[in-house]
């Protein structure tokens, strides 16, 4: 990701725009949360952290190899969910 940007990002456009997307080789080991519903928190129904042993990393949007990606995944679900630093302007663009 960029360094913040000096502008509010207000749209699933500006996000984009403002995010530097790049092709990572595999394989990455990934840190998944999905949210079924916000409890007025505004949060991302989903998000992903990825890393690896040859030094790339980064968040997750959408898979460009679609048919010859392997994936396996391990979830848990969480009884309690807090919201630590919640943005300053509230925004619906994670909403899409």
């Amino acid at each position: 990701m960029p360094d913040y940007s000096e502008t509010p990002l207000k749209s699933t456009d500006d996000v984009n725009s403002w995010l530097k997307f790049f092709d990572m080789p595999s394989p990455l080991s990934c840190l998944s949360v999905f949210v079924s519903s916000d409890p007025g928190l505004n949060l991302r129904m989903e998000h992903t952290h990825c890393f690896s042993d040859h030094g790339v990393g980064g968040h997750y949007h959408e898979d460009t190899t679609a048919e010859c990606v392997e994936y396996e995944g391990y979830f848990n679900i969480a009884d309690t969910l807090f919201r630590i630093d919640r943005p300053s302007a509230v925004c619906d663009f994670g909403k899409d």
